[in-house]
């Protein structure tokens, strides 16, 4: 099996990193709401995938079972995204990733009961290990210091996980009939019909014509969609090569890009993402739990 696609699954996972950085700024500072965002972006989305589907033809003979997959995959990707979109407004982003990065367990369950793939014991210990320094990352920090564990958003992001998990193993079966771009194609132009569909709306119009800085607003969030759909394309094919779980485990990786740009941001522009507490011990629990991550990839990746 060729490595490649842990270059394809790193660029696609640090390139991703970024953009939900942006995101975070976006859905916190410049947004009214996810539907104004989402608006926006798909306005860009739609044509760019009509165009891929004159490029890249479905193939001959497509039959049913791997439609329905694609549709199952970017209904259960779309419904993540806007809970993590709305996760944004009240949770800050080194929290949401490391949540949504508990979606390789949900996947290596879903990949071994329907697609036949298997997890060595290296492996099973590297999900745990991800999974647990996600899990103490997501912790918030009163002003005394104490760790409080809040229910809601917590089990608002693992839905989002297992709905991540769901569309990765639908997507990697539509894969066995289609290749790569069609794949991408038509998560883009479904994702993008759907979303319009919802976000089309007089009050959301208003909203954006009302924007603070418009054009740049909604130039940067057209600019931040098109590397998106780069990210995508790279993490679609990293899928096409990789074994899903452990793709999936390496997209999981996120958390410790985010960890590190929304610190960096915290110190090179400290108002481009909400105020998040960092003092010595909240770090040094974070720092920990990252590398608990870092270890978790390395042993499943070995």
């Amino acid at each position: 099996m060729s490595s490649g696609w842990v270059f394809l699954a790193l660029a696609s996972t640090i390139i991703s990193a970024l953009i939900n950085i942006l995101d975070s700024h976006y859905m916190t500072q410049r947004m009214p709401g996810w539907r104004a965002y989402v608006l926006i972006c798909d306005v860009f989305t739609l044509p760019v995938s009509l165009g891929m589907l004159l490029a890249f033809p479905l193939p001959a003979g497509l039959g049913f079972a791997p439609l329905a997959a694609i549709l199952g995959a970017t209904i259960a990707g779309s419904l993540a995204t806007i809970l993590v979109l709305q996760a944004m407004k009240s949770e800050h982003v080194s929290r949401i990733s490391p949540l949504i990065s508990t979606s390789p367990v949900f996947v290596a369950v879903l990949a071994f009961t329907f697609l036949g793939e298997g997890l060595g014991w290296r492996q099973v210990l590297g999900i745990a290990a991800v999974v647990t320094g996600a899990v103490v990352v997501s912790f918030k920090w009163d002003a005394q210091g104490v760790a409080h564990f809040h229910t809601r958003p917590v089990l608002i992001l693992l839905a989002a996980a297992v709905l991540v998990a769901i569309s990765n193993v639908a997507n990697k079966y539509a894969l066995g009939y289609m290749s790569y771009w069609n794949s991408a194609t038509l998560i883009f132009l479904i994702s993008s019909v759907l979303f319009l569909s919802i976000c089309v709306r007089p009050d959301i119009l208003r909203d954006i014509a009302g924007l603070k800085q418009r054009n740049l607003t909604i130039g940067v969030a057209l600019s931040n969609q098109a590397i998106a759909l780069v990210a995508s394309v790279l993490a679609i094919w990293a899928v096409k090569l990789g074994p899903v779980a452990l793709v999936s485990t390496v997209f999981n990786s996120k958390p410790l890009f985010i960890f590190a740009f929304s610190a960096l941001a915290g110190r090179v522009v400290p108002r481009f993402l909400p105020p998040e507490r960092s003092s010595r011990k909240v770090m040094i629990i974070r720092a920990s739990a990252t590398l608990a991550v870092v270890g978790g990839l390395v042993a499943m990746l070995i």
